[in-house]
């Protein structure tokens, strides 16, 4: 995939060559090529990667078929070739498909997220953390720019699991209005010599031709571990990568927002703790009591109870669950009454006692022995 990757690359480079140079014949030809590759290189990715390709593809006949009747000269001395073809004056083509998409768009998440931070329960600490990186910087540029802050950054958000960190990256998409793109570790990760480190490029390149966007980093542990000296090749090209990347978008023009989530915050390696990286760490724990009656009286709302009883003393039965525990054990809960209502041609309607049997059936997800883990590396780390 590797040699598949390289040619691509060298024949987009070449037609870009060809336009700037005025030769159509030549830029058609390189084009053709590129898709080709592309294709190739569909057939051997994953289904979610491979989507990105196709559609890149696809960008490429479409410009091949745009340079048949194309009209190119050469540039005079010290200026570029009108593109007729790509109907972008003097610019160099990028890899775009029919939809305006380019390399690295197959990580955009098609529709913008619509659940916002309203719809979360919970989470006040890091909402606010988000508010004042990118939220008021937005609202309030003058103020912001007074003093000399920038909106974006990068965030890391650790805890256990089924607590809602990528429910949380989409809802600050949604609250900034802002393109999300979304990549796991192992979607970015190849066993190919130089693979990875495009994706990842491409990834965050992608993410920058917005003037605002949110990119979601999913398991980066797995794409960022801790460099040892029995670490791979391609876990150290990947750390070395990213913090040269994230480097970049400093000194750029984008409102950029990099979040990245871990269940294992512990195995990640300590050069993106550093400033300029993650400068900030939000710890996603367990949801408190409010939090818990929050997603119950979600869970219930517009579903008939019986009495109805009270969630209150659900909240509190509730404590140690994470968030997609509670919201399983309501869903069984409604999955129950619903099957009783079927069995015993009765209305249906939620019983105290659907929810006690849920809950015996569905234990809380996190043990003590999990907490205390996160507990350690903070106070150790932090």
């Amino acid at each position: 995939m590797g040699f598949l990757s390289d040619k691509k690359t060298e024949h987009e480079s070449a037609c870009e060559a060809a336009i700037r140079a005025g030769d159509a014949a030549r830029a058609r030809f390189h084009a053709a090529k590129a898709a080709e590759f592309c294709y190739a290189l569909a057939k051997q990715a994953s289904r979610a990667v491979s989507a990105g390709y196709v559609s890149t593809a696809e960008g490429w006949i479409e410009i091949a078929e745009r340079l048949k009747s194309a009209r190119l000269t050469p540039p005079a001395r010290g200026t570029t070739p009108a593109v007729a073809a790509t109907g972008r004056s003097g610019a160099t083509p990028e890899p775009v498909g029919p939809d305006g998409a380019g390399e690295g768009d197959e990580f955009l998440v098609g529709e913008r997220p619509d659940v916002g931070f309203d719809d979360i329960d919970g989470m006040d600490a890091a909402k606010a953390t988000i508010r004042e990186m990118v939220v008021y910087p937005m609202k309030a540029p003058d103020k912001a720019r007074a003093l000399g802050l920038k909106p974006g950054g990068g965030v890391l958000l650790y805890g256990p699991p089924g607590n809602g960190k990528t429910l949380f990256g989409k809802a600050i998409a949604h609250e900034i209005d802002a393109p999300f793109f979304h990549a796991t570790g192992a979607q970015l990760r190849s066993k190919w010599h130089g693979e990875s480190e495009q994706r990842l490029s491409r990834l965050l390149q992608a993410a920058r031709r917005h003037p605002v966007a949110v990119v979601f980093l999913d398991e980066v542990d797995g794409l960022l571990p801790r460099r040892t000296s029995g670490s791979s090749v391609v876990d150290n090209r990947m750390v070395t990568q990213f913090l040269a990347e994230v480097g970049g978008f400093r000194d750029g023009d984008t409102a950029l927002l990099i979040l990245g989530a871990t269940n294992k915050p512990w195995e990640i390696d300590e050069a993106v703790f550093r400033t300029g990286r993650f400068d900030e760490k939000l710890y996603i724990g367990l949801p408190d009591a409010a939090a818990r009656l929050g997603m119950l009286e979600r869970s219930f709302r517009d579903v008939p109870r019986e009495g109805p009883f009270p969630l209150e003393p659900w909240a509190d039965r509730l404590d140690g669950y994470t968030g997609s525990d509670i919201t399983g054990v309501a869903k069984k809960a409604r999955q129950i009454a619903f099957r009783r209502s079927i069995e015993e041609n009765a209305d249906p309607l939620v019983l105290e006692a659907d929810l006690t049997a849920a809950a015996a059936a569905i234990p809380a997800s996190v043990t003590p022995e999990m907490i205390k883990q996160y507990e350690a590396f903070n106070a150790r780390r932090f």
